[in-house]
């Protein structure tokens, strides 16, 4: 892993350039998919990037994107090490010139992340972290370790266009919020202390997790279902995630604090 480490940052951070470049045309090509979410040429172009990096990189190992179609599950089920890639994840804030979107790579290994980088380009940012290595935010060409946050007061990562009360009717505490867009950016303000806890109510991928649940765990916290159930990769033939729980410092005891519920997938 530590062999791929590097390489993968680097692919990130190109994929983040390919991104920026169509960013700032104001041609953005958007389209919709067939599942009626959306896509530009900066997602289509990011996945360009990371495939044939990857398949230069490790010519052996499958890749799994949600900008490629998905494998039957007969097809994938066996895989013992696979990418998991969200080409540029928060593609409505790239609609929207918020800035607030990322490019996820994970590699799974036995159905678990081990591997995860997070690029937010529009800040020149890189969250990475490994399995037992701990996680890391690289600005400014300097590497720091992360960590979630000792328990002090509540505060929750949220949408900038979510309602609060999407997710606040399943908390029974008070608490204050600090807003980002992406999926994935929430989950690595989490790790890195700013935020305690993310709460996600609504359809994702197993793409919007794969690179934030190493980098959360490794970081000291966790991800589990909205029943705090672990989550599951490529066992499904659906790749469809349940709503999930990002939590940052184990002490929270964030089981009495969150009304547990179930979405159908």
């Amino acid at each position: 892993m530590n062999r791929l480490l590097e390489p993968c940052i680097e692919l990130a951070q190109s994929a983040g350039d390919a991104i920026m470049a169509i960013y700032k045309q104001g041609d953005i090509g958007q389209q919709e998919k067939s599942d009626n979410t959306p896509v530009t040429k900066a997602d289509l172009a990011a996945n360009d990037v990371l495939v044939a990096g990857l398949k230069i990189l490790a010519p052996d190992i499958p890749i799994m994107s949600e900008e490629t179609p998905i494998p039957a599950l007969s097809e994938r089920e066996d895989w013992q090490r696979y990418w998991l890639l969200d080409p540029m994840d928060g593609t409505g804030e790239f609609i929207l010139e918020s800035g607030d979107f990322a490019v996820n790579i994970a590699l799974v290994e036995n159905n678990h992340p081990v591997l995860g980088i997070i690029h937010w380009p529009a800040k020149g940012i890189t969250y990475f972290a490994s399995y037992q290595n701990g996680a890391y935010k690289r600005a400014n060409g300097e590497d720091v370790k992360m960590n979630v946050a000792v328990p002090d007061s509540l505060t929750l990562a949220v949408s900038r266009r979510q309602k609060i009360e999407s997710v606040s009717q399943y908390l029974n505490t008070e608490f204050s919020t600090i807003a980002v867009g992406s999926c994935s950016l929430k989950a690595c303000i989490v790790a890195e202390g700013k935020a305690d806890c993310f709460l996600r109510i609504g359809p994702t991928g197993e793409w919007d997790t794969g690179a934030s649940q190493i980098i959360i765990e490794e970081a000291g916290g966790c991800i589990t279902d909205a029943e705090f159930n672990p989550l599951t990769y490529n066992q499904r033939e659906s790749t469809e995630n349940p709503d999930f729980i990002v939590m940052g410092h184990p002490d929270w005891e964030f089981k009495k604090m969150i009304t547990p519920h179930q979405r159908t997938i």
